[in-house]
């Protein structure tokens, strides 16, 4: 990689010089609940044996949604920070996309009422707490609380137009924290890039409206929340969610899920796909139709891996039900997951290496014949993006460094911003391998 380094100058002109990304999350969001597909099911709910316990098409979420925004903005103004708490079915569908019809900033916890969720509200001064009823628990008492379910249902009559927000505008403000942890400074993810980045997933995956998007990861990560609410709308797709908790207890509720769709999008972390391999008798694993899943993306960001082996165990693991192993594709993110940086192709072979560990550890990666002995196999994270700028750079220098050099993983987002991410990583080949 021959690309300058960055310095603060340089990130201030590609701010000031790039220009603004296309649509806006909202604008997509009205767009299908006012055309051909606005009483096709958009977003449906499953419950803890996988049964259906919730639907909305276009058309109605557009309506709940205009309800929360006109209570929103009683209660603040455009551009306010809204907490946005886990919530049963689909009461954070219609809450997030809520705030955003009131031209604010999402800003979603994992904890309701925890001592993290607190921290974020102070840190981000937010202006109100969206609960699912008036009796559901908030981060801070003082933080005007709107009842979700309420809100809809008393406001038939008043639903105003979507506030007008540009794509450079903040869609949400992600933490990385999660429960018992503490707070770190919140990364603003815009309108324009959260689009751009899903547009860029789709295309990689061929994701049509015939697709459908099946998904347990939690909507207040910005990989859960990009994949599972953002993706559908740019590819007209549909989307299918279920708890977190419903995934861990039982993973055959997911992939029955995934069974009963013809064409299958879903994304999961590499311990997910263990946890698959450790959980579902075998017995079970040859009962269970995985034909119809088209792209199994795995990985993101923050240095968190993806094991050749894993991928290996649960290719092998599910055979007996039509599961194919190309059908992979590793990926890398920031901004919580949220932004797409690179992705592999699916339904090509996934791509690995095997290196020197104790020459990783001096910063090289140099290639051996197998892991084992010395060597480990790391998983290739694809390619950038369109749209996407990735770099390696000496942290310390910040100058770019040859392929095969570990270094620090910057990135040129969609809409001009330049970030590093604090992950370690190396190219060969144009791919990206991400080390820790």
């Amino acid at each position: 990689m021959s690309i300058a380094p960055p310095n603060e100058s340089v990130v201030e002109d590609r701010l000031a010089a790039a220009p603004p990304p296309g649509r806006t999350v909202v604008e997509l969001m009205r767009d299908r609940a006012t055309g051909p597909d606005a009483d096709r099911p958009l977003f449906t709910a499953l419950g803890a044996a996988g049964e259906p316990m919730a639907c909305l098409t276009a058309a109605g979420l557009d309506a709940r949604a205009r309800a929360v925004a006109d209570a929103l903005l009683r209660t603040g103004r455009p551009g306010d920070r809204v907490i946005v708490p886990p919530m049963p079915g689909l009461d954070f569908h219609v809450a997030f996309f809520g705030c955003l019809y009131a031209g604010m900033v999402a800003v979603p916890v994992a904890d309701a009422a925890g001592p993290v969720a607190a921290a974020i509200a102070r840190d981000c001064r937010a202006g109100a707490v969206l609960v699912p009823d008036a009796a559901g628990p908030g981060p801070v008492p003082i933080v005007p609380r709107i009842a979700v379910r309420e809100t809809v249902r008393a406001s038939r009559d008043r639903r105003g137009a979507p506030v007008a927000a540009g794509p450079l505008a903040p869609a949400l403000l992600h933490y990385a924290a999660r429960p018992g942890r503490r707070a770190r400074g919140g990364v603003a993810v815009g309108h324009g890039a959260l689009v751009a980045g899903q547009a860029a997933v789709r295309d990689r995956c061929d994701i049509e409206p015939g697709t459908t998007v099946v998904s347990w990861l939690p909507l207040w990560h910005g990989t859960g929340l990009a994949t599972a609410l953002v993706l559908p709308l740019v590819s007209g797709a549909a989307a299918v969610t279920l708890e977190p908790a419903v995934f861990v207890r039982d993973p055959r509720v997911w992939l029955r899920a995934i069974e009963a769709e013809e064409d299958v999008f879903a994304a999961a972390p590499d311990i997910a796909y263990e946890l698959c391999v450790r959980r579902v008798p075998v017995a079970d694993r040859m009962r269970i139709d995985l034909s119809t899943w088209r792209v199994a993306a795995v990985g993101a960001g923050g240095g968190r891996p993806v094991r050749a082996r894993t991928l290996h165990r649960f290719a092998d693991a599910f055979r007996p039900g039509f599961f194919r192993e190309e059908v992979f594709a590793a990926g890398y993110g920031t901004g919580g997951g949220a932004l797409g940086v690179t992705l592999a192709r699916p339904l090509y072979p996934t791509v690995a290496g095997h290196y020197d560990r104790a020459a990783l550890a001096r910063g090289r990666a140099v290639p051996v014949p197998r892991a084992g002995r010395g060597g480990v196999e790391l998983v290739g994270r694809g390619t950038p993006l369109p749209g996407v700028g990735v770099r390696v750079l000496d942290p310390v220098s910040r100058r770019a460094v040859p392929e095969r050099v570990v270094g620090e993983i910057w990135v040129d987002a969609q809409g001009g911003a330049v970030s590093r991410t604090g992950d370690l990583g190396f190219f060969d080949g144009g791919e990206l391998f991400v080390t820790g």
